[in-house]
């Protein structure tokens, strides 16, 4: 049986504005137990509680709690809920938040939502268990090198888009631009800090893709799948494109990427009711896509003639975001170059995960 203990004696510290693990190495996998801070865990607390007194309101007659909740500016948090008993609210809390840091896809990754689940995984490995500590624990089956740069990186771009007031500049933490030196360990494109900087700059916080409702079961079970891998999964979906635009795909090579956009009701989406009767369903992605790659930007329709599409941040710059992130509708965009400027597209090679869909409990 393997020695499976997790403190600050027996590996590395890694301390964020948000949270600190404790990393080891353990068999063939590093291993790291997550710790809270303490300002991020009371509100937390506060706002799941909220959130749960909300779900009951009209049940249990708290319009009142909920009136004293407001007056103190709580506000509900859907990332983190609770459930089951005092003591498995907590743990489960704990456990939602560390799910909530791991923004990029790893099937490396193992986390625990019960007991149970982590005691199989200390059998199945084994691994000595230990009870009830399933929900801050995490292994990841990788280098320590590797895995490292991977919590580091997540934890990074985690504190930054869900706790930027938080970040002050006086506070003695590694910042995004400190991990340039680990580009090569995990699956970025070398340009990758550049390419989140204008993201952020943007204030861009999801991208776009529209499909039939009837799809959307398949879509939680393969994910978003290019028209290459609808025919080689034999899947059978209700398109939202024409035939003849399907057909151009192909010719033009672009028949394994899916396409995303940065306006969430586009022009096309309008077409397709009309002209083929589809009930649209609007799925939101995570923008951190972009850095990853086998990703590419147009700066418009990519089938359209002159588009330039690359995969780096001087690609990006290229699309004209005043058009695609203002306020002006599609229609009343007043020169057909602002309009063919509209349809800026992102295109994703094979297919997007399930755990890229930021709306996939909702669909």
């Amino acid at each position: 049986m393997i020695n499976n203990k997790i403190d600050s004696k027996t590996g590395e510290k890694l301390e964020f504005l948000t949270h600190t693990f404790n990393v080891t190495k353990i068999g063939r996998f590093t291993a790291a137990k997550c710790f809270i801070n303490q300002s991020v865990y009371t509100e937390m607390v506060l706002s799941s509680k909220y959130s749960a007194y909300m779900d009951n309101i009209h049940d249990q007659n708290l319009k009142q709690i909920a009136g004293v909740l407001s007056m103190l500016g709580i506000e509900a948090n859907p990332n983190f809920i609770f459930k089951g008993s005092p003591i498995e609210n907590e743990r489960y809390l704990i456990y939602r938040y560390i799910y909530s840091i791991f923004q990029i896809p790893n099937k490396k990754l193992f986390l625990f939502d019960s007991d149970e689940k982590y005691r199989f995984f200390c059998n199945d490995n084994n691994l000595e268990y230990h009870s009830q500590e399933w929900f801050n624990r995490l292994y990841i089956e990788d280098e320590y090198d590797i895995a490292s740069a991977y919590l580091i990186k997540n934890s990074l771009i985690f504190q930054e888009l869900y706790f930027p007031q938080n970040i002050v500049s006086n506070y003695s933490c590694p910042s995004l631009r400190d991990v340039q030196t680990l580009q090569k360990t995990v699956e970025f494109k070398s340009d990758f800090l550049d390419l989140y900087n204008i993201l952020k700059s943007k204030n861009i916080s999801c991208l776009y893709h529209f499909t039939d409702k009837s799809n959307i079961e398949s879509i939680k079970k393969f994910g978003i799948l290019s028209l290459k891998e609808v025919k080689e999964k034999n899947v059978s979906p209700i398109f939202s494109s024409t035939e003849k635009s399907r057909i151009a795909d192909t010719e033009m090579g672009l028949d394994d990427y899916v396409r995303l956009s940065f306006v969430k009701y586009h022009p096309m989406m309008y077409t397709s009711m009309t002209a083929k009767g589809i009930h649209p369903q609007v799925i939101e992605i995570n923008p951190l896509i972009a850095l990853m790659p086998n990703v590419y930007f147009s700066d418009r329709n990519a089938l359209k003639k002159g588009a330039n599409i690359g995969g780096g941040a001087s690609d990006l710059l290229k699309i004209d975001f005043e058009v695609v992130l203002g306020t002006t509708a599609y229609y009343n965009l007043p020169t057909v170059e602002k309009k063919t400027s509209y349809q800026a597209e992102i295109l994703v090679k094979h297919r997007i995960g399930p755990e890229m869909i930021l709306n996939y409990e909702s669909l």
